[in-house]
Formats: structure tokens, sequence, C-alpha cells
């Protein structure tokens, strides 16, 4: 499935007019401010779930961030490859609304599996089993594919089932 994505920057949507023309599916948001240092943006979360199936990608490293992602709105929240395994298995006993982002952590990832996790997302290394997995590759046949709005033709996949 293709899921499009935009980018939160500065509190803004950058790809506001194309995000106007997609009216509803998952929505896959790169929240740059969080990965900088900022604050979550809960009142973009919140404006943005009540339309998309919201997956928010800020990477976090803390279980109390990502309680509080899925309680503004997100249906799925990225976490960090580099969160300490403790935190990562309080993490998974929360909530199993997770997508592990790996740059280049295969132990991390092997950890995360071991202990309930099943999605990944990451565009340097592809795992088999029980992963689904995200990615932007457009050569992975068994991947979600997250493509930029500007770039994805909202007609045909507007209506595009949820994602397990």
């Amino acid at each position: 499935m293709i899921i499009p994505s935009v980018t939160l920057r500065r509190r803004r949507i950058v790809e506001e007019g194309a995000l106007e023309k997609y009216e509803s599916g998952p929505l896959w948001l790169i929240d740059e401010d969080y990965k900088k240092g900022r604050e979550l943006n809960f009142r973009r979360y919140d404006d943005l779930s009540g339309i998309y199936e919201l997956y928010l990608d800020a990477e976090i490293s803390r279980v109390d961030d990502v309680a509080d992602s899925i309680t503004g709105g997100a249906a799925m929240v990225t976490i960090s490859e580099s969160i300490h395994k403790d935190k990562l298995r309080s993490a998974l006993f929360y909530t199993d609304s997770l997508i592990l982002y790996v740059r280049d952590n295969r132990e991390i990832a092997d950890f995360f599996f071991s202990n309930g996790g099943s999605r990944v997302y990451s565009d340097s290394l592809m795992f088999n089993g029980n992963a689904t997995l995200y990615t932007t590759r457009q050569s992975c046949d068994a991947c979600n594919i997250i493509v930029p709005i500007g770039g994805f033709d909202g007609g045909r996949d507007k209506e595009a089932p949820a994602i397990p």
C-alpha cells in the first residue's frame, strides 16, 4: 500500500496545498519539530487525526511521549532505534501501536521483535518474518511505501483500507 507523507515544520504542514486534495485514509506525518528537540505538536495531531489515520513519524524515545502521542490522536507512532531497551520494553507493554525506526541497529530490531514488536520502518535494512514493513524504497514489494504527498496520486488509493 502507498501511504502519503507530509512534513510538520515550525508547527505548519509544509505540503498544505497538496494535503487538501487528499480527503481521507492513512497519513504519515513527519514531525521535524519534535525530532529537533521541540515539543510534540498535539494540536496538529488532533486536527489531522479527525480526518486521517495518523502515523506519527517522530522517532520518540520517551515512553510518556508515546502515550501522549497516541492519546493525542496518532494511530501508530515511530520510536527511535536509540531507545534504551528498558524503555522499549515499557513502551511495548503500554501499546502495540509502535513502529521501530531502524537505520542500522539490527540488534535493537531483534530485541523489538523478541519483545512483541512487529512493525519496522527502514530504508537501510529489510526484515523478514513477522514484520510489517514501512519504507520509501519503491523496490520493496512486501512493504507499505511512504511517498511524499506532492508525488502521490490521491485518486485510486485515496480510500485505502486501514493498515493492520
